[in-house]
């Protein structure tokens, strides 16, 4: 039988596009620089974590994990400093994006965030069949403090540092925004780890404010999508109400533990990652290309030919340039601000000496 299932599709869903997510090519033998993951191994201890808690068998996997991943949440709340009752564990950070989504948006209650951001904000929004309102960032990226105050959201979402500019706000700017705002605050942290200070500790004076956090970029656990919160008690009981009953599996919430505890290992290689950002900024001052200062794990350039010109047809050449020499930055033809930019994760230095040496050979044709 041949039925018509769209009568049948939600009123919020019937709307929606699904988010796109970066490349994902089906080979090992990419320079892969789309989708900002870590560059280098996680940490031996999450290898040995997952070991033991699988068991000479495999049998622990028969049972179900903890349902509130109460070892992870007190893992999570030590590394910030926190009480046990701030910490949230999730299907990595995207699973509390929707759940705060979920709990906080309605068709009555609307969703804001700066542009621009993440693009499953909106998508999020519209599945909830709540109002959606893109708040574009003032012309040098600064924050619209005021446009933000006005646009009654219940709930906000500020990328800090920001995707894709890579830029870096304060703690002011933080603070700011939350005493300024009768929303829901959601600071969303997964690039923090590439920055100089998180906000997290912050939810101990303001009850409406979440700061979120993922392995995937700082700790190199993308593969196993384990995410963090931290908020108010109130907020965390909340986001309880509507999670899933056993949102992280046994093996994940194991990683998550061991990653969070090896602060020595991560130190070093995110230290890594920094320098060869400097090192990238260095190069593009040397091509004379623009760029946003960055504060994350990439950075996002707009590049100029041989002719000086500069453009979403110029990006779009350079990428297909890249592409053909099987490295894979990002591109956005669709978003207008920044349709003449590219942005690159920061690799290794044997990752991006090969980056460096093809833009030289494009910018010379």
């Amino acid at each position: 039988m041949n039925t018509d299932i769209s009568k049948n599709i939600s009123s919020g869903v019937s709307k929606v596009k699904g988010y796109v997510p970066g490349e994902q090519p089906q080979t090992t033998d990419w320079v892969k620089l789309n989708t900002n993951e870590f560059p280098y191994p996680p940490s031996p201890k999450v290898r040995e974590a997952i070991i033991e808690q699988l068991g000479a068998d495999g049998a622990p996997l028969r049972l179900y994990p903890s349902p509130e991943s109460a070892k992870l949440r007190e893992a999570v709340a030590e590394y910030f400093g926190l009480g046990r009752e701030y910490a949230f564990a999730a299907n990595g950070s995207d699973d509390i994006l929707n759940l705060a989504i979920r709990a906080f948006s309605d068709t009555s209650k609307s969703v804001a965030a700066l542009q621009p951001s993440y693009s499953l904000y909106p998508v999020l929004a519209k599945i909830q069949d709540a109002s959606f309102t893109q708040i574009p960032f003032n012309a040098d990226m600064s924050i619209p403090y005021e446009k933000i105050f006005a646009s009654s959201a219940n709930i906000f979402f500020f990328t800090n540092p920001n995707a894709p500019t890579g830029i870096g706000f304060p703690e002011e700017a933080v603070r700011k925004i939350v005493e300024g705002s009768n929303a829901i605050v959601l600071v969303d942290e997964a690039y923090a780890p590439f920055s100089d200070w998180s906000a997290a500790g912050l939810v101990r004076e303001y009850d409406n404010l979440i700061v979120t956090g993922t392995s995937s970029k700082g700790w190199g656990l993308a593969g196993m999508r384990i995410g963090w919160g931290v908020a108010s008690p109130k907020i965390i009981e909340v986001l309880d109400r509507v999670r899933d009953s056993y949102n992280l599996d046994r093996l994940a919430q194991a990683a998550g533990v061991a990653a969070l505890k090896d602060r020595a290992y991560y130190g070093r290689m995110r230290a890594l990652v920094v320098e060869q950002r400097r090192l990238f900024e260095e190069f593009l001052d040397g091509m004379g290309w623009r760029y946003f200062k960055s504060s994350a794990n990439f950075v996002l350039f707009e590049p100029a030919n041989a002719r000086g010109e500069r453009g979403a047809n110029v990006a779009e050449s350079l990428f297909e340039f890249l592409k053909g020499m099987k490295i894979l930055p990002r591109y956005f033809p669709n978003e207008k601000r920044i349709e003449s930019y590219l942005r690159l994760t920061i690799g290794t230095a044997e990752q991006m000496a090969a980056v460096k040496d093809a833009a030289r050979k494009w910018a010379q044709l």
